[in-house]
């Protein structure tokens, strides 16, 4: 049934030298293989293009190589790059003809006599040096298996003093291919049944510090006192979340509950910068009693209208529900329109050979796609003490209790509903009584900013599950100036042969001052991508 493994791969790079060395390389890459031994042998030769006859490339490799003659395959790159590939297997000399014309098995291997055919064409994906030195970097912490009970020590390295959101994301630049891709990839997540919903918070000492509210929430709540850095993290977390699900698969519902955010008090945009987001379908100031109500009312009717929707069943087991009968429904379509009878996609009715007359089961798909969607609704809100104890003489007071009522009621049945609550508030006070604070089962806690060249960005802080795991990072900033990449400089730090294994250095990011945000830029992407795909937004509440 041929070898189990473990297998081992020899790297021969041009002549390895000395007659016996050759005839041992030319043993172990015709016989080496039964055992699990496997050669690679690389043999450079005068440049050739796609159109050099093979027959001689192929013979110049061999008398740079003699080794090179005993493989099976073998790949030649040419071009001006080396990116085209043509792959051919070699034949071999001796093989008695098997049954059917098949070849048949010998007592030892023969020597190769030469390729056959014209192989595979292909191209290869050249990568740059630097490509190539951080993927050497990040296998060098790798090791192998050891003793029961052996434990390596993880390569970890120090959290930078600032976090740019969109390279902690991959995104760079942010393109609709690229935001595209992870729509798709989330849709054939069969674990994210109903929509992702994951974000990026920032960077940590392995990478990217990620929050699933779908798996490990449902709710998080950010602590921290002013300054910290706390508005700029739930920007960053909005544009996480949209950038790992398509609008009509997330909602987000922005709530700002200071009520002098933009007008001028000191507080900057808060959340409104948010709202360019295409997935954000409602925002929320605290500064309107009329329109606070009607949003509690919205929010606690979209609440009871899930329940009913859902019935006994969770928001993931309701999703799992219609897929499989998604499923059904389509393989008994496909099945019928095979034999007599045949069911239409364009009626209602299925004319059997009989004369009695039946519903075809397209009809009750059709009944089924008119219920209305369920996506996933994540609620941020911005000062949740400012909702809990509102300041004397503020136009949102008589109305802040019945939005907190609301969000108390995402809190305790947000879970089950598919709705997740994200919250910042400072540390102690009455908000550590309420249910948003009682039932965050993520906790992020941020520190107090320092003053000085050399102390972290705002935005330094720990994260915290309920299963007691806890992770430093550095938040992701999203709303900073694009990078001005023309005036990096060089960074060089010292570095001991111990943390060889470590990611590359970031080097300090210096932004544009009359450019476009990140945070823009990002939205702007986003809601390109959503006109592409054609995604519904989310109904607002409001």
């Amino acid at each position: 049934g041929g070898f189990a493994g473990p297998y081992t791969v020899v790297v021969v790079d041009g002549d390895p030298g000395g007659a016996d060395v050759r005839e041992a390389m030319a043993r172990l890459a015709l016989e080496g293989p039964r055992a699990g031994i496997h050669v690679v042998c690389l043999a450079e030769t005068a440049a050739a293009s796609p159109t050099s006859p093979v027959t001689e490339t192929y013979e110049a490799a061999c008398a740079v190589s003699p080794v090179f003659r005993q493989c099976g395959a073998v790949a030649l790159l040419s071009g001006d790059v080396a990116t085209a590939l043509r792959l051919l297997r070699i034949a071999r000399t001796g093989a008695s003809p098997g049954p059917q014309g098949t070849q048949g098995t010998q007592a030892a291997p023969t020597a190769p006599a030469g390729p056959v055919g014209h192989g595979t064409l292909g191209t290869v994906d050249a990568v740059s040096l630097a490509w190539a030195e951080r993927f050497a970097r990040a296998l060098a912490p790798l090791r192998t298996d050891g003793a029961t009970g052996e434990r390596h020590a993880r390569v970890s390295a120090p959290l930078p003093q600032a976090a740019r959101l969109l390279d902690e994301l991959g995104l760079a630049r942010a393109t609709p291919a690229s935001l595209m891709a992870r729509w798709a990839a989330a849709a054939d997540d069969t674990e994210a049944l109903g929509g992702r919903a994951q974000a990026v918070l920032g960077a940590g000492p392995r990478g990217p510090v990620t929050v699933d509210l779908a798996a490990e929430g449902p709710h998080l709540l950010v602590e921290g006192p002013p300054g910290s850095g706390r508005t700029e993290l739930l920007r960053a977390l909005v544009a996480s979340l949209a950038s790992a699900e398509r609008p009509d698969r997330l909602g987000i519902v922005l709530i700002d509950g200071r009520d002098n955010v933009g007008s001028g008090g000191g507080h900057g945009e808060g959340l409104r910068v948010c709202t360019d987001v295409p997935h954000v379908t409602t925002h929320l100031t605290a500064n309107d009693p009329v329109r606070m109500r009607e949003f509690a009312q919205s929010l606690s009717a979209e609440l009871k209208r899930r329940a009913e929707l859902l019935g006994r069943s969770d928001f993931t087991e309701w999703h799992t529900g219609r897929e499989v009968s998604g499923r059904m429904v389509i393989q008994r379509t496909a099945a019928g329109a095979a034999g007599p009878g045949v069911i239409s996609d364009t009626g209602d009715v299925d004319s059997p050979p009989s004369s009695t007359l039946r519903l075809r089961p397209g009809a009750a798909r059709r009944r089924a796609g008119a219920v209305p969607p369920l996506p996933r609704l994540v609620v941020v809100v911005d000062d949740l003490d400012a909702l809990v104890t509102p300041p004397l003489g503020s136009p949102g007071r008589p109305a802040a209790g019945s939005v907190m009522r609301a969000l108390e009621a995402v809190a305790r049945e947000g879970e089950r509903l598919g709705v997740h609550l994200v919250a910042a508030t400072g540390p102690g006070g009455r908000t550590e009584q309420t249910e948003p604070a009682r039932r965050a089962a993520l906790r992020v806690t941020l520190e107090a900013p320092v003053p000085g060249p050399d102390e972290p960005a705002p935005g330094r802080g720990r994260l915290a599950s309920a299963e007691g795991r806890s992770l430093v990072f550095q938040g992701g900033r999203v709303t900073g100036r694009i990078p001005r990449t023309a005036t990096l400089r060089p960074t060089v730090v010292p570095l001991e042969w111990h943390r060889m294994g470590d990611p590359p250095t970031r080097r300090p990011v210096r932004e544009l001052g009359n450019g476009p945000t990140d945070l823009a830029l990002l939205a702007s992407a986003l809601q390109r991508t959503a006109r592409e795909v054609s995604a519904a937004q989310v109904p607002s509440l409001l």
